[in-house]
């Protein structure tokens, strides 16, 4: 894990005060590698353990109280299963770890809201691209891995003091034994960084390429970065296994309308405003106001990134977001 340490003590200093924290944010931005981590940490503090559920598998949102069940060894058979779970955790001091809840999000909040009310001693930790919005529920966005700005003259070691450029070496290094970090080179990797926005994911894909492209012929291929960056890990979720099937899994999470939207948008090369939203998105069907709903949408369900520090919100697409078209 690299460049999270921080978020990793501070979110397992409020857990044991604030009950339930969801991660959020885009695919392959790490929300499990947290989550792991924040549990880990957190063991010695649960009379009965951490317990880890993965949702990823389940195709039925319906499973979302066996998939609890099954991991905690408790035998519920009634068709409302969730009475049942609140019981066997009764007295229980645990902390369960609901982990990418994201297609299941209506059942995994339904479960999240039930057991804070009716087993106080247990704490939920979730991952999800888009908040839970349950009742107790505290929200995390997890923010890309900090990267070098554009800067004239940067070195290596400045260079290697940024997260995404440690990461991108730390891969580099792994595919192609010989690699190191030259001052030469210093500038090419931070730029192909701020290019991928610090998604960790994109940047473990970009640096796996290194062997094939050399880090010059990497650079000037990123343009093409959902058809370049497909070196996943074999034994990782399909969704994981390329840039663009992370996207795709998100998109195909979206409504109709909120496919739409986000289709016309595509139009915008790098941030857009609500206004500017309004203007390419809204038809004689689909009014301004509806495009400004279904933008907030987006943003979370962490498909548009919101920049709200000028004094017009700014939407600026995320990591994966570059490659939408239509």
């Amino acid at each position: 894990m690299i460049g999270r340490a921080d978020i990793v003590s501070r979110l397992a200093a409020r857990l044991p005060r604030q009950r339930s924290i969801t991660i959020v944010g885009p695919g392959g931005i790490g929300k499990t590698t947290v989550a792991l981590a924040v549990a880990e940490a957190l063991i010695p503090g649960y009379d009965h353990g951490v317990w880890l559920i993965d949702l990823a598998p389940l195709s039925d949102p319906r499973l979302v109280p066996s998939a609890l069940a099954a991991v905690l060894g408790l035998e519920i058979r009634a068709e409302n299963s969730l009475p049942g779970l609140i019981a066997g955790l009764k007295d229980k001091e645990m902390l369960l770890v609901l982990d990418n809840c994201e297609h299941v999000i209506d059942e995994a909040a339904a479960l999240t809201a039930g057991i804070l009310r009716g087993v106080p001693g247990v704490h939920i930790l979730a991952t999800s691209r888009e908040p839970l919005r349950a009742e107790g529920e505290h929200v995390y966005r997890l923010s890309p891995l900090q990267r070098p700005p554009g800067t004239a003259g940067l070195t290596a070691a400045e260079a290697l003091g940024f997260p995404a450029v440690q990461l991108f070496v730390e891969r580099a290094a792994a595919s192609l034994d010989e690699f190191e970090l030259s001052d030469a080179d210093a500038p090419i990797v931070a730029d192909i960084c701020r290019k991928l926005d610090g998604l960790p994911l994109a940047i473990e894909f970009a640096a796996a390429r290194v062997e094939a492209f050399g880090l010059h012929g990497l650079a000037t291929r990123l343009d093409e970065r959902l058809r370049l960056l497909t070196s996943g890990r074999r034994a990782a979720l399909p969704r994981h296994r390329t840039l663009s099937a992370t996207l795709d899994w998100s998109y195909g999470l979206l409504t109709e309308a909120e496919q739409r939207v986000l289709r016309r948008l595509a139009i915008f090369a790098g941030g857009f405003t609500l206004h500017a939203a309004g203007a390419v998105a809204a038809d004689a069907t689909h009014p301004k106001s509806e495009i400004i709903d279904q933008v907030a949408e987006l943003v979370a369900k962490s498909l548009v990134a919101a920049d709200v520090g000028d004094a017009e919100p700014r939407e600026l697409w995320p990591e994966v977001g570059d490659g939408v078209t239509g």
